[in-house]
């Protein structure tokens, strides 16, 4: 876990282990050169947590939606404010078992794990509605989610997002063309047999949500913040210079 042991750590994960164990480190194992790629896993980190912070510091915030949020451990970690409602929410099975290891665990905020398929759009609009009844401003968080869905289901997913006020804030990882063949060809058979292809990954990217009522204000690149704070692949450097020079 690279995370919990390296000297100079860019953050801390403390529940790391309990939540992913052996079997974490089985399945990275696993992965054609997995322990090598997780750079960008602490690069997107490195971007998401202070964005996280500084919008629900300078918004003033109240409900934080994290969608497919999966083992994401933020609300124990991050120094939230204590009145914030902070939902994860995923599938039932995998929503559970992390209840379960959590169940001693103390958030910082008003945490509430919320055991829903949101493939399902009947219950997923049953459930946004009711919370943004009674939210006044709600930052939704998509990390790692939406390059496993189809276009016409993002786009559907956006549009209703967008249909209530409350829901101000939009912080969504998104992947290009490039990126996504490139881990097709790395890992498409691994992904595929466990069930987790991707699909995901405009061209366009953030203008992609501009007709479905979002309005993208900045794009943060996990390449380049790899770059930033040193943990970026050897070479990477000189393939930036290299695209930079293409796109001039």
């Amino acid at each position: 876990f690279p995370v919990t042991i390296r000297t100079d750590a860019l953050f801390k994960e403390p529940l790391a282990k309990k939540l992913v164990g052996r079997h974490g480190e089985e399945v990275l194992n696993e992965l054609r050169d997995g322990r090598s790629s997780g750079w960008f896993l602490v690069a997107r980190t490195c971007i998401l947590d202070p964005w996280i912070l500084e919008i629900i510091k300078n918004e003033k915030i109240d409900t934080v939606l994290n969608l497919a949020a999966g083992l994401d451990t933020r609300a124990f970690r991050l120094p939230l404010p204590p009145h914030l409602k902070w939902f994860d929410i995923d599938l039932a099975k995998l929503a559970t078992e992390k209840e379960k290891l959590l169940e001693n665990e103390k958030p910082h905020c008003q945490y509430k794990i919320v055991k829903m398929n949101l493939a399902n759009r009947a219950e997923r609009a049953l459930f946004f509605s009711s919370v943004a009844k009674e939210s006044q401003k709600t930052l939704i968080l998509s990390e790692g989610f939406l390059m496993y869905l189809k276009p016409k289901q993002v786009s559907e997913l956006a549009s209703e997002l967008a249909q209530y006020p409350a829901f101000q804030f939009w912080l969504a990882e998104l992947i290009g063309p490039f990126q996504l063949k490139l881990i097709q060809l790395k890992w498409g058979k691994a992904f595929k047999k466990a069930n987790s292809e991707m699909f995901f990954a405009p061209r366009e990217g953030t203008l992609f949500f501009k007709s479905l009522g979002w309005n993208p204000v900045t794009f943060k690149s996990s390449f380049d913040e790899a770059i930033r704070i040193g943990r970026a692949p050897k070479g990477s450097k000189v393939l930036r210079q290299i695209f930079n020079a293409l796109l001039s």
